[in-house]
């Protein structure tokens, strides 16, 4: 009885927030005592969403079942188009690759992950893997207690000893994982062992759903347009959307801190002109120039060609910000977002970067005014003096630059996805405000992102990440100041490592060393003598 009306004890006011996915949850009758609006209609959502599982799984099986029957009445073997993807029986070898690097490679997990897609090969599971693993495991256990009062036997999960992942993007995602269970024996002889069991799960991806989104943004009105919407309204056009435009040609601010660095400062206007001004896109651009002492030359060289381009272009355009003493890339973007209205949409972006047309497309519609902050994963180059000299296919040379990778190259011996990088940032300047800005204390390189970021985390926004190939970060040389504060020297030197070359190039580097890979042999002939 206890079961089936059951009581949440283990949360305060029993609203279980986190307790839903569990076995007494699935066979209860009723949950007490739930008396939050915001919970009941929690629990009512998971159990709708419960049922749409159910039904898609049972349309699963429907199909499997009427692919089986085509091939026994055909007596052959159906090409399976995209739109059947879903009628296959599962197997493990549904994916046959052609090449080795079409082979999809599996992750060990036991209590961490270990994983050769990340720069760590051992990390902390993620809360998204955990909680694949336990809406598989509740599935499994299901199944197998289907029948189990007519079998007079229980079999309860205990734990996950380890497993293996692999996710095919073709297909989905597969486990095997080492399960150990409880088996209960009501009839005849009772008894309660501990069993190992494997299981060999499949979680196939459904057909791909689109929807179309005319996304639009509400500029700041002036009180003109308050006046003309007040009479429109009152003309009894209560619907009138005038205020409203396209939000893909909405203006995009750039903001750039800049120090010295002028050949690099030359390549980065030759793209902004390429892409925005010849186009004539939608943008603005704030270049925050520091005047340090030793720069005097690049400093006066970027004020130059910053002027030529106003004259070209416009000073509506093209904005020069000047700023004193050491260069701090926090308060130059602060400096720079203080020349932009409220509801202006802000790009932080280095002079190192590289853009194309479409990566402001994607700016505009994954920035979202009091909603949505977009923080994108931007392809970072690595050393080109080792990669061209490993691999010259990646490269471009010529007797003016010498060699460098390609930009449009996102080969994995030619860069890496910045993971880990938040220095690019996309929001509104009120979305900026309302979580407190760049903490202006911070000196020196790097953290001022970091601390960003991490504020955007604690507050209501949602932030979208994902990998942008529009965006491409040059390779630059990196000096880390030992002065700095320990933490962001740590930052720096793990940067500057990452940035070297991939792991492949990094091995053959190590393989070429006598002195490492014949280090036993020496120490043999040592306890030899």
């Amino acid at each position: 009885m206890q079961q089936i009306l059951y009581q949440n004890y283990k949360e305060d006011k029993g609203s279980f927030k986190k307790t839903l996915k569990s076995k007494e949850v699935e066979r209860a009758m009723t949950l007490h005592p739930v008396k939050d609006p915001i919970y009941q209609y929690r629990i009512f959502n998971y159990f709708r969403s419960v049922n749409i599982f159910k039904l898609r799984q049972r349309r699963i099986q429907l199909l499997r079942e009427m692919n089986m029957v085509d091939q026994y009445v055909m007596q052959y073997t159906i090409e399976v188009g995209e739109g059947e993807r879903l009628g296959l029986s599962p197997g493990l070898n549904r994916f046959v690759a052609r090449t080795s690097e079409e082979v999809v490679t599996w992750e060990f997990f036991s209590k961490p992950v270990f994983s050769q897609f990340n720069n760590n090969p051992k990390r902390g599971m993620e809360a998204s893997l955990s909680g694949s693993l336990d809406d598989a495991v509740m599935q499994v256990m299901e199944l197998v207690n289907r029948n189990a009062r007519q079998r007079g036997r229980t079999i309860d999960f205990k734990e996950i000893l380890y497993g293996y992942r692999r996710v095919n993007p073709l297909v989905g995602t597969d486990f095997i994982l080492d399960l150990l269970l409880i088996y209960r024996k009501h009839k005849g002889r009772k008894m309660t062992v501990q069993v190992r069991r494997h299981a060999y799960l499949q979680q196939g991806f459904q057909e791909i759903e689109m929807q179309e989104e005319n996304p639009v943004f509400l500029p700041q009105a002036s009180v003109g347009d308050h006046v003309l919407n007040l009479f429109q309204k009152v003309a009894g056009r209560q619907g009138w959307t005038g205020l409203e435009q396209d939000k893909r040609r909405e203006t995009i601010h750039f903001i750039m801190p800049l120090s010295g660095r002028f050949k690099i400062f030359t390549r980065f206007m030759q793209n902004f002109e390429d892409v925005c001004l010849r186009r004539r896109e939608a943008v603005h651009l704030v270049v925050v120039l520091y005047h340090s002492l030793g720069e005097d030359s690049d400093y006066q060289r970027s004020v130059d060609l910053l002027q030529r381009y106003q004259r070209r272009y416009g000073t509506d355009r093209i904005e020069i910000l000047h700023a004193q003493g050491a260069f701090v890339r926090g308060r130059g973007l602060e400096l720079g977002a203080q020349r932009c209205r409220s509801d202006a949409l802000l790009f932080f972006v280095d002079v190192d970067i590289m853009w194309t047309s479409d990566a402001l497309v994607r700016i505009r519609l994954n920035t979202k005014l009091g909603q949505q902050v977009y923080f994108p994963i931007v392809f970072s180059q690595y050393d080109p003096e080792p990669v061209c000299q490993e691999q010259p296919q990646h490269c471009e040379c010529s007797q003016s630059q010498g060699c460098v990778i390609d930009p449009k190259d996102f080969h994995p011996s030619a860069g890496y996805w910045r993971q880990f990088g938040f220095g690019i940032a996309c929001m509104y300047r009120a979305d900026m405000l309302s979580v407190g800005g760049f903490d202006l204390s911070i000196e020196g390189w790097g953290k001022e992102d970091v601390d960003l970021y991490t504020k955007f985390i604690e507050s209501n926004m949602t932030l979208f990440r994902a990998v942008d190939p529009g965006m491409n970060h040059i390779f630059h040389a990196i000096v880390c100041d030992p002065n700095l504060e320990p933490a962001q020297h740590v930052m720096c030197v793990n940067s500057k490592a990452q940035s070297y070359g991939d792991d492949a190039l990094l091995a053959n580097d190590v393989y070429a060393l006598q002195s490492i890979m014949k280090r036993h042999e020496k120490h043999a002939l040592n306890i030899g003598r």
